[in-house]
C-alpha cells in the first residue's frame, strides 16, 4: 500500500510540474510572437514540442537534484512535515517568473528582422531561469501534509 501510494503521490507530482511548466513555455512563446504565417506554424507546431522537450528536461534535472529528498528517509520525513517549504519555493519562483516581465528588469537585444536591425526587449533571463528551476524543483517535490495522505489511506481501507 506504501509503494502504491508513493508511486501515486510521483506521478502526480511530475504530471503537476509537467502541467506547470508547459504551461509557463507556451505563454511565454506566444508573449514572444510577433504575427505571421512563419510565426503561426511555429506556435502551432514547433514551440508544444520545444515546450515538452525542456519541460521533460527539467524535471529530469530536478528529480536528480531530489534524490536525497526521495531516498534518505530521514531528509524524506523533515522535508514532508514541512510542505510549506516547497509550497513557498513554488511562490517564490512564480514570482521570479512575473517579476522578469517588469518593464525595468528586461533585456534588450538587437535581433536582424530581414535586412533592418531591430531592438526587442525580453525577459531578464536570469529571473526567468532561476524561477523556472525553483518553482519546478518545488512542484516536483511538494508532498501532501501527513493529515491527508493517512486520511487517503483510511478511505481506501474502508472501501476494501
Amino acid at each position: 500500500m506504501k509503494r502504491f501510494l508513493n508511486i501515486l503521490i510521483l506521478f502526480f507530482q511530475i504530471g503537476l510540474t509537467f502541467g506547470l511548466t508547459i504551461g509557463i513555455y507556451m505563454i511565454f512563446s506566444l508573449l514572444d510572437y510577433q504575427g505571421g504565417i512563419d510565426g503561426f506554424i511555429g506556435i502551432i507546431f514547433f514551440q508544444p514540442i520545444m515546450g515538452v522537450m525542456s519541460s521533460l528536461f527539467t524535471i529530469i534535472v530536478c528529480l536528480i537534484v531530489g534524490l536525497p529528498i526521495r531516498l534518505n528517509k530521514r531528509i524524506k520525513k523533515w522535508w514532508n512535515n514541512r510542505f510549506y517549504i516547497a509550497f513557498g519555493g513554488v511562490i517564490c519562483g512564480l514570482t521570479f517568473i512575473i517579476i522578469s516581465l517588469i518593464p525595468d528588469l528586461m533585456t534588450t537585444i538587437i535581433t536582424q528582422n530581414g535586412d533592418q536591425e531591430v531592438l526587442k526587449k525580453i525577459p531578464n533571463l536570469y529571473l526567468i531561469v532561476g524561477g523556472w528551476f525553483i518553482m519546478a524543483f518545488s512542484t516536483l517535490h511538494l508532498f501532501p501534509p501527513t493529515f491527508l495522505v493517512r486520511r487517503f489511506v483510511n478511505v481506501i481501507k474502508r472501501l476494501k
